[in-house]
């Protein structure tokens, strides 16, 4: 078993703090700063890692309860 806990992580680069890997890319980086590299290849990791996460499990959807309350009026105003 595997065991991924969540992280909660922030990383900027202090020459460039409003670089912003997840919209820029690789092309946003400015004169090939290795910080600004560095953050894109972790965001890039971070992706796949997700994606790879997702198709051995897919995320499970939580059915909503249905409340007693909201079944009351379903047939008010349908013509039967």
């Amino acid at each position: 078993m595997l065991k991924i806990g969540a992280v909660r992580w922030r990383g900027k680069c202090s020459r460039h703090p409003m670089f912003d890997p997840f919209d820029g890319g690789r092309g946003a980086v400015k004169g090939g700063c290795p910080r600004c590299l560095s953050l894109v290849e972790i965001c890039e990791l971070h992706q796949k890692t997700m994606a790879l996460m997702r198709t051995f499990a897919p995320p499970v959807e939580k059915k909503k309860k249905v409340s007693p309350l909201s079944l009351l009026q379903i047939g008010l105003f349908e013509e039967e």
